[in-house]
């Protein structure tokens, strides 16, 4: 520590002389500063009083226009000669402007700010018409009211001069007229007598030369004189830049012979002060300060010292510092002690923290690696919780935070840890489960929120999402978990399914999946797709009464790829959007083949949640049928129970126009989704589509077949059509019948076809539709 302590000491006094060196410098250059401070001061103040003096003499001579009566009633008679000789007697009028200034011009407007009359005498009449003079008159020309009556001022450069003008009313009337007075002021600015007794040098705004004085400095010159220049005129357009110089050499050696002596006396005494301190610091710090780095160092290396108290003896500042440091190390402990509890755990719901929440996940890593055991990671994020915050206020969202953690906490195992990541986002670490236990643990966790929450007299429903990550399934390492658990949390949140499990092809950072998102970019713009069409039959008459279009991609180096490789990402991304009115043109255009060859049949195609929320969809379908003089009535629009909840009330806005158009519209996977039936009785819905997972399996599963005969029954009772998807065999085929069904589609019937193999199909299949010898026109 000695050393240390004199190594400090002596670093400290020569730091001390290199600041009194550098401080020399800095008095200079604030001296400086200081000085060209209260040049540029100086410059502002001369202009502001030759200003407020040229004001002064100008009114002067308008008093003693106006008392001439003669004067006054020529302007206001608009007499131009009688005028200009009037002018010309007040121009050689003795004694109303000082020697200092010369009168350029006198002018007498009228009240539009027009020349009535000019003095003949003085400048030619042309030079204050330049805009840079005339500019004053528009200003004065746009005053109201009282302002009328007030003197305008200002300064304009005309011919490599300066001159100032004062505008004044000739009486209280503005009609009698105004009266221009000029001066000349470019002597009292550029001349050997100027008023600032400095060399000058005018320059425009835009750095050209307007006038410099003979004894300005050279360039060689300038580092022995002080230049300020200051803009004369509004801040974002100067008039004029005026530039004076200033001789500093005597200022400056003045400074010099002050810095050198400053230096050298304030050196001397830091150097003093430093070896004092240096023999001081020695007895009454540096032993005192020893000992108290000892007592430090223990409680660093081992936290059992916190709280040992330290004596120390020597200077006060010692001594108090000792006792400072013993009442710092007893806190230290208790809030140690105390913190030590609280960093893990959340201040508001009391579960474990965001920090606790890892490290055990961490632990759960290690000990499935040893024990050869799954588990489930679980992020829940609560639904409408930013609305029940915003509007009630974050205390009743914490009170709601804090029951929810009570459930929560209340249906899980004591192996388990539920924490609060943060916000409405908690998470959940179950050991020693798989996917089965996890999706039931996820449907009793949702279960347990559905009940209504109590909060000051307020009763509150909330509704969560889940997502669900495996070890080892979905990945071995803690950040991996955790950001495909929230890969599938909002995957469960876009689908209203309350949980699900990670799915590659919802991550975002998949790599798989940007590589085919990139391909599906490339192939919406070059049209890569092609449509299939799937026969629907009438189960009255077993014959074909329309298709179904289904999209297929035609990739460039692999087979056709099904919808369900890439409608999602399409859908996710909203490239949904441009491939609709693909679809459409395409399913049209085949309806027209179909129909020139004797076969009308309705065309059904499918629309998205995106395509729901298109404030322009109705309109884009009702120009692609007129383009083509289609009639609606053969064009059938599918959307699922899931896409109309999205949104209901856009879907129900956008579905009502579409219906009114002409087009039949059909729930498609009825009994899939979310959607009540109070709801569906608002639709402009013609049709439902059972979906294919009840109808496979009817003909073994009695509750199956259940579902399927009260959708039908269901159906048929509010008036619409049912159509049964995913026949695969002649007896579903018969049951269906038997139970009433009016349409079947399905593998049984015909797998989807190619444009060119459904018109072969339409021909020779059992199940199609008899030609017409009389075209059936679709047009309307």
């Amino acid at each position: 520590m000695r050393t240390s302590l004199t190594f400090a000491v002596t670093a400290v006094g020569l730091l001390g002389v290199f600041f009194v060196f550098t401080s020399g410098d800095i008095y200079r250059d604030v001296s400086l500063a200081q000085q060209r401070t209260a040049l540029g001061e100086q410059v502002k103040t001369r202009i502001s009083d030759l200003r407020r003096e040229l004001d002064a003499e100008s009114q002067r001579l308008v008093l003693l226009s106006r008392q001439e009566s003669g004067f006054v009633t020529a302007v206001a008679g608009g007499k131009v000669a009688a005028s200009v000789r009037h002018l010309d007697q007040l121009f050689e009028k003795p004694g109303f402007i000082s020697g200092r200034t010369t009168l350029a011009k006198l002018q007498v407007l009228k009240a539009d700010m027009n020349v009535l009359a000019s003095s003949s005498k003085g400048l030619p009449e042309n030079v204050l018409s330049q805009p840079a003079c005339a500019n004053l008159r528009s200003l004065a020309a746009k005053r109201m009211g009282a302002d009328i009556q007030k003197p305008v001022t200002g300064f304009c450069v005309a011919e490599k001069n300066i001159y100032h003008l004062l505008i004044q009313a000739l009486s209280e009337r503005p009609a009698s007229g105004f009266l221009l007075v000029a001066t000349d002021v470019t002597p009292r600015l550029t001349g050997s007598d100027n008023i600032f007794s400095l060399p000058v040098r005018l320059t425009f705004p835009d750095g050209a030369l307007l006038f410099r004085s003979v004894n300005w400095p050279s360039d060689d010159e300038w580092k022995n004189y002080l230049v300020v220049e200051q803009p004369y005129g509004v801040a974002s357009r100067p008039l004029f830049n005026i530039g004076v110089s200033q001789d500093i050499r005597l200022f400056s050696e003045g400074l010099t012979f002050t810095g050198y002596y400053t230096v050298a006396v304030a050196a001397s005494a830091i150097l003093l002060v430093a070896l004092l301190v240096w023999f001081v610091l020695q007895k009454t710090t540096a032993m005192p300060l020893r000992r108290l780095v000892t007592q430090l160092r223990k409680a660093r290396s081992d936290k059992s010292h916190l709280g040992e108290h330290v004596v120390l003896s020597g200077c006060a500042e010692a001594v108090e510092l000792g006792a400072a440091f013993n009442s710092m190390t007893t806190r230290l402990k208790e809030l140690y002690e105390s913190l030590e509890s609280l960093a893990f755990t959340d201040p508001l719901t009391k579960l474990p923290n965001r920090t606790l929440f890892h490290e055990r996940l961490e632990h759960a890593i290690v000990d499935a690696k040893r024990d050869y055991k799954p588990f489930a990671l679980m992020l829940m994020d609560l639904d409408r919780f930013k609305d029940i915050n915003d509007t009630l206020g974050h205390q009743i969202g914490d009170k709601l935070l804090q029951q929810v953690a009570a459930r929560l906490r209340s249906k899980l195992r004591d192996i388990d840890t539920v924490a609060r990541m943060g916000g409405d986002e908690f998470a959940i670490l179950l050991p020693a489960v798989n996917d089965k236990h996890a999706t039931m643990a996820a449907r009793m966790l949702l279960q347990a929120l559905r009940a209504p929450f109590r909060i000051e007299e307020q009763s509150l429903d909330i509704g969560a999402s889940i997502g669900i990550a495996l070890y080892p399934d979905h990945g071995v390492d803690a950040n991996i978990l955790i950001q495909r658990s929230d890969v599938a949390m909002y995957s469960a949140k876009n689908s209203n399914s309350g949980h699900a499990f990670y799915d590659g092809k919802n991550d975002q950072h998949n790599s798989t999946r940007l590589t085919l998102l990139g391909e599906l970019r490339h192939a919406v713009e070059q049209e890569q797709f092609v449509l299939y069409y799937q026969p629907k039959v009438d189960l009255k008459n077993f014959q074909v009464n329309g298709v179904e279009a289904l999209i297929r991609w035609n990739h460039p180096r692999e087979d056709l790829l099904l919808p369900d490789t890439f409608i999602p990402l399409l859908e996710q991304t909203g490239m949904i959007r441009s491939l609709t009115p693909w679809v459409l043109n395409e399913s049209l255009r085949q309806g027209q083949l179909l129909q020139h060859q004797g076969l009308p049949i309705t065309i059904s195609m499918n629309l998205s949640v995106r395509d729901l929320q298109d404030p322009y969809l109705a309109e884009a379908f009702a120009e692609q049928l007129e383009a083509l003089q289609i009639s609606p009535r053969w064009l059938e629009l599918e959307i699922t129970e899931s896409a109309v909840m999205t949104e209901p009330e856009r879907a129900l806005e956008v579905l009502t126009r579409l219906s009114k158009m002409g087009l039949r519209i059909a729930i498609d996977d009825f009994g899939t989704g979310y959607s009540s039936l109070s709801y569906l009785k608002k639709l402009p819905v013609n049709t439902i589509k059972i979906d294919k997972s009840f109808v496979i399996g009817m003909v073994r599963d009695e509750n199956d077949a259940a579902i399927v005969r009260t959708s039908i029954d269901l159906a048929h009772n509010l008036k619409l059509e049912v159509v049964a998807e995913g026949v695969e065999n002649e007896e579903t085929l018969k049951r269906l019948a038997e139970l009433g069904c009016d349409t079947a589609q399905g593998h049984y019937i015909s797998r989807p076809l190619s444009a060119d193999d459904l018109s072969t199909w339409l021909k020779q299949s059992s199940w199609a539709l008899k030609r017409n010898s009389k075209l059936i026109r679709l047009h309307k």
